[in-house]
């Protein structure tokens, strides 16, 4: 040990840099390049943790878990322990472009750079923070989840946050948030153990008014969306939720134009297309769930959600008895 303080302290200057530091895949599906994930890269290595970011190359969002099996994919190095997975250049042929996704980006950093680093698995894979919320039945579709999904499936301790908005501002107040999280599990850590139990995971929203928000509520993730409930349109160029979606993408990046420009405009580059028809979103929910543990609900009332999940989709065991007794006479 190399220390000029005194004894004790360089002895508890090293306990508190190895106890209080984890190793740490940071990955996302929205890219590596998103505010979002550089600010978590940034605070969660001043906070002393090792962070290896390992994400998409291009945005994925909404590709739930979804693999290129058996397909070379393109590995390009962003920046010191920074990776990009999957092509960039979206002009290739389609045989010849290989996306990298949600879960290819998070099982590169577990199977590849952190055996590489670590020499084994990390402590703990955040997904996150996404550029958009995460609830109730939708997160089946988030490749957010889906990158949890496959850490929690090797018994990794995992995170999957979501932000309601994408500036960095709340990006930093988000990513607080975690902070916090992973603190208060490190000081509830016992010797020997892991962050979390086996096979389990968070799954954190936050509200879009984080300055104000009511504070962390426990929640299950129950089947409340908080109103983005998937639907397919005949036409997008007259869906309204598509027009705004698109109109505020344009405001972002010409400010200068009024929303009722920014609407024609987004109008016109659905009609330029030779297909209209495909996902938007419904106004009003399609199921209703108002049950007051459901993110989704809580997270409409301003608090920070957290729910566990355990990256599983077998019924509880009640909807299990059920099933089985209208079943019963099939079984031998």
């Amino acid at each position: 040990m190399n220390c000029k303080l005194p004894l004790v302290a360089c002895l508890l200057t090293a306990f508190s840099a190895s106890s209080w530091s984890l190793n740490i895949v940071l990955t996302n599906d929205d890219s590596y390049a998103t505010d979002n994930v550089q600010v978590a890269f940034e605070k969660l290595k001043a906070a002393g943790h090792d962070v290896i970011l390992s994400a998409p190359c291009l945005g994925q969002s909404g590709k739930g878990g979804s693999i290129n099996f058996l397909a070379g994919v393109n590995i390009e190095s962003v920046a010191t322990d920074q990776y990009c997975v999957g092509d960039k250049d979206t002009s290739l042929a389609s045989e010849d472009f290989v996306s990298g996704t949600p879960v290819m980006a998070a099982l590169y950093g577990i199977d590849i750079l952190a055996k590489a680093k670590w020499g084994g698995y990390p402590d703990l894979v955040v997904s996150g923070p996404n550029e958009g919320n995460n609830l109730g039945y939708i997160t089946n579709n988030s490749g957010t989840i889906g990158a949890a999904n496959m850490a929690i499936a090797r018994n990794i301790p995992t995170i999957a946050i979501s932000a309601d908005s994408e500036d960095e501002v709340t990006a930093n107040l988000v990513v607080d948030v975690l902070i916090n999280v992973i603190d208060e599990l490190m000081a509830q850590q016992k010797e020997g153990e892991a962050l979390l139990p086996n096979f389990t995971g968070l799954n954190i929203n936050t509200p879009e008014d984080m300055a104000n928000n009511k504070g962390i509520q426990f929640t299950n993730v129950g089947w409340n969306t908080n109103g983005l409930d998937a639907t397919f349109t005949q036409d997008l160029s007259t869906d309204p939720v598509a027009l705004n979606y698109v109109a505020q993408k344009i405001l972002q990046g010409a400010p200068q134009l009024s929303l009722e420009q920014a609407l024609a405009y987004a109008a016109s580059t659905f009609t330029a297309k030779e297909n209209l028809s495909g996902i938007s979103a419904s106004i009003t929910p399609i199921i209703v769930d108002e049950n007051p543990d459901s993110e989704g609900v809580a997270l409409k009332q301003d608090y920070i959600t957290i729910s566990t999940i355990d990256g599983s989709i077998q019924a509880t065991k009640a909807k299990v008895a059920l099933t089985h007794l209208k079943l019963n006479a099939l079984v031998n």
